[in-house]
């Protein structure tokens, strides 16, 4: 008589067996999403749009939505769409549609193509002067988003040009500010994680203090307009001298005096770098949205 525990052990085997030569893996489709190629004439680049939708997008035409636009859209984009699957079930944000950032291609460098277009200035000393990576791009970046990328999503979507998000962390999240800082009103909301503010021997720290001192003019009389949502954010575990640099740019925005700004700023215990982000962008997404906050009625 056969042993009826290895007569079982090749029953189970069988049907993996049969799965594994007859089926291919599959790749996983996220629902309520496309993906668009854009060509900048201003950057000379292409971008690869990651576009997601709302739960009601289809079913409701009529509608409008704001955006949340997010550097790094290889990495970011699904936080986003994710956080707010979950958020919008429990009426804490509005809907609203994510366009990630990207770039075209099967085998890009995305630490090198990212660092050129999220650094506000040209590193001439350091790593990446050393390594020969391209930086400054974030000027004409900006551009590029201001009048091609938020121009073709708006023709292309059914989104609310009143209420714009701009996020990111790291450099991301240095360019979040650098785009509020340099274009003051495109975007209605910013969320800048754990930005690296201590680029280039803390230029944004200057570029702050010049925008400033320009708008409040020579006898200070004058008022500083940053017309904005901020949240800011970093976490205890991260670098301490790339942690000093966020803690002392907080307080320079504390002590900014700035009009039409609304501002939150946390510290969380117990995260780095990498984990910040996605604690940074939900605690974020409630922030800038928080006028906007429909009905806290479980469905």
């Amino acid at each position: 008589m056969k042993n009826p525990l290895l007569a079982l052990a090749a029953l189970a085997v069988l049907p993996l067996a049969a799965f594994s030569q007859e089926s291919a893996p599959k790749h996983v489709v996220l629902e309520n999403t496309e993906l668009q190629n854009l060509h900048s004439a201003v950057t000379n680049r292409d971008y690869l749009i990651y576009i997601g939708y709302p739960d009601s997008y289809a079913s409701h035409p009529e509608r409008k939505y704001p955006v949340v636009y997010v550097t790094d859209g290889y990495w970011s984009f699904v936080k986003f769409q994710s956080i707010g699957s979950s958020l919008w079930y429990d009426q804490i944000v509005p809907e609203y549609i994510v366009v990630g950032i990207g770039y075209v291609g099967d085998k890009v460098d995305y630490n090198r193509e990212r660092m050129f277009e999220l650094s506000p200035s040209e590193q001439k000393e350091g790593y990446y002067a050393r390594t020969k990576v391209p930086t400054g791009g974030s000027r004409a970046f900006l551009t590029s988003i201001k009048s091609e990328i938020i121009p073709f999503v708006e023709s292309h979507t059914r989104a609310d040009p009143s209420f714009r998000v701009m996020a990111g962390t790291s450099m991301g999240g240095l360019f979040s500010l650098f785009a509020m800082y340099e274009e003051p009103g495109l975007f209605q909301g910013v969320i800048s994680a754990s930005p690296a503010v201590v680029w280039d021997n803390c230029w944004l720290f200057r570029r702050e203090s010049e925008l400033r001192n320009l708008a409040l003019g020579e006898d200070s009389k004058g008022t500083y307009h940053v017309p904005a949502r901020l949240f800011m954010s970093v976490g205890d575990g991260e670098w301490p001298s790339f942690t000093g640099g966020i803690l002392a740019f907080n307080e320079i925005i504390k002590s900014g005096n700035y009009v039409d700004f609304a501002y939150e700023f946390q510290v969380f215990p117990g995260e780095r770098h990498g984990g910040s982000a996605l604690t940074a962008f939900q605690a974020g997404i409630r922030f800038v949205f928080k006028p906007m906050m429909p009905s806290p009625v479980m469905p």
